[in-house]
């Protein structure tokens, strides 16, 4: 039987290139710096409560009423990642 920091060490790098790909797979977008532009952008103005007219024309009015209707922070942040990286 292996150590158990021997097979920690070969894991990890197996668990973060699952997660990048995975990642890359649900939101192709990403590779994009527009897209991370934007996602920035909405999360940088809306983190003090009030949101600028400009970024909310920049979102698609569905991604618009989900945000509105969940109350699940991280589910929001979700959707604004829908709404930047799947239109690349």
């Amino acid at each position: 039987m292996k150590p158990f920091h021997k097979n920690f060490f070969q894991i990890i790098p197996i668990f973060i290139l699952g997660l990048s790909i995975g990642v890359i797979l649900i939101w192709p977008g990403t590779l994009s710096g527009n897209s991370r532009k934007c996602f920035f952008k909405i999360l940088l103005d809306g983190s003090d409560g009030s949101v600028r007219v400009g970024t909310l024309l920049s979102i698609n009015t569905n991604y618009l009423l989900k945000i509105k209707n969940t109350k699940n922070k991280y589910l929001k942040i979700l959707f604004i990642g829908d709404s930047c990286f799947r239109k690349f």
